[in-house]
């Protein structure tokens, strides 16, 4: 009993500094990513295997400019899918599957027309308060199950302060 007991210990505590070896490294990286915009201090940075999908739901303020930015796990494709609370899509940097002939865009604040394909961020200014569902589905490259790589992903949301703004 005692060696189960230390057995479960080992492994949640190998899982925990995986996390937090992963949420340092999203940390370390984000800053100069956002440039000029700001982390806004929450660091979403789970440790993943390919094929997996994650999902974070943030509270957005009307008017304050924003990116929105997926980092890590540079070797696998990211399908990121941003919607609001009524399930409207307002950022997917993939064509939907009924329209793959169709050029993914989308206008960012400056109101520049960006392709998205394979685009790992999304700037934006909520005309309201609102909040948005933000999935990240990493591709899985590995045949089998057993043989999935892990990584570390993150999401991570930047503002752009008051005096940056033009």
């Amino acid at each position: 009993m005692k060696k189960l007991i230390s057995l479960t210990a080992i492994i949640l505590t190998i899982n925990l500094l995986s996390y937090a070896q992963c949420k340092e490294y999203i940390k370390a990286i984000a800053p100069s990513m956002l440039e000029p915009y700001v982390s806004d201090g929450n660091f979403f940075a789970p440790t993943i295997y390919e094929g997996d999908e994650v999902t974070l739901k943030r509270t957005f303020i009307g008017g304050q400019r924003y990116k929105i930015m997926i980092l890590g796990m540079d070797l696998w494709q990211k399908k990121v899918t941003i919607k609001d609370d009524d399930g409207f899509t307002l950022f997917q940097n993939f064509p939907p599957r009924r329209h793959k002939e169709l050029n993914c865009s989308f206008t960012d604040w400056e109101g520049n027309e960006i392709p998205c394909l394979g685009q790992t961020y999304f700037e934006f200014i909520p005309d309201h308060t609102m909040t948005l569902l933000i999935k990240v589905k990493v591709q899985q490259i590995a045949k089998r199950k057993k043989d999935r790589v892990k990584g570390c992903l993150g999401i991570v949301v930047g503002y752009l302060p008051q005096k940056s703004r033009n």
